[in-house]
């Protein structure tokens, strides 16, 4: 058994928006996942528009709603994390505008999101989302992103920066 990690992430366009790199998105997911202590990993990300991701977070959520990204973990060990990041880059476009910083960078920042979801972290309580956010920030910090002054809900200041590797 080697030291090396096992990292695969396939990427699928289906968007005809701005989107990120194929280097930039592994990038981010390396970035969180060797933070969380995750060295085998397979995961896919589809970068796709509203329609598709409407679709997607209507039938396995019955959210009847486009939404920004959405994580399936599909592990079934705790040997290799498997799991699913679907991405509205329509959404990202509409966001960066709002946020104005570029739509490639709003779209890392939901990649990052997913790689946080699927490395455990939650999201649906007050204290648990602060937490994401701040790991957000950390983790676009560490590929090299510094979220626009407009993105006040990344701040750090309570995230032990060493405690994320």
């Amino acid at each position: 058994m080697d030291d090396e990690p096992d990292e695969a992430v396939e990427i699928v366009r289906r968007t005809e928006h701005a989107a990120p790199t194929d280097e930039a998105v592994r990038q981010a997911l390396a970035a969180v996942f060797a933070g969380e202590s995750i060295d085998a990993y397979e995961v896919s990300v589809a970068l796709v528009d509203d329609a598709e991701i409407h679709e997607v977070n209507n039938r396995f959520l019955q959210h009847d709603y486009p939404t920004d990204v959405v994580t399936f973990n599909l592990s079934s060990d705790d040997e290799l994390l498997e799991g699913e990041i679907v991405i509205s880059c329509q959404y990202a476009a509409a966001e960066a505008e709002k946020y104005q910083w570029p739509a490639e960078h709003e779209t890392l920042l939901y990649v990052i999101h997913g790689g946080l979801h699927l490395a455990g972290y939650d999201d649906h309580e007050e204290e648990d989302r602060l937490t994401m956010r701040r790991l957000e920030r950390v983790y676009l910090e560490k590929i090299g992103l510094e979220p626009p002054e407009s993105h006040r809900h990344l701040e750090t200041s309570s995230v032990e920066r060493g405690s994320v590797g």
